[in-house]
């Protein structure tokens, strides 16, 4: 009996807005954490499709980390997303 791996048969038809269980749990993790507002403006930022709301941009481009990241722990993952998430904020300056 042939196996169906429904994970890469979703991911082949819906490449721009799939986002899996790994994806999902990271990005709600870093939602929270960041306390990242619903809207419309993060999309850009982020550089994906710019008709997804503030969350699904997130869910999306934790999913493009993790597709190139094989291999990957989730908590590790949520780390190094979470710091790759800092270092593209602008850094406000503390001048006097």
């Amino acid at each position: 009996m042939k196996s169906i791996n429904y994970d890469k048969l979703y991911a082949a038809f819906k490449p721009s807005g799939y986002v899996s269980k790994d994806a999902n749990t990271i990005a709600n993790i870093l939602i929270y954490d960041l306390c990242i507002q619903p809207g419309s403006n993060l999309a850009r930022f982020l550089e994906v499709k710019t008709y997804f709301d503030n969350h699904m941009a997130m869910r999306v481009w934790v999913q493009k980390r993790l597709d190139v990241n094989i291999g990957y722990v989730v908590n590790d993952m949520c780390q190094q997303l979470q710091g790759e998430l800092y270092e593209l904020l602008p850094q406000p300056g503390y001048a006097y």
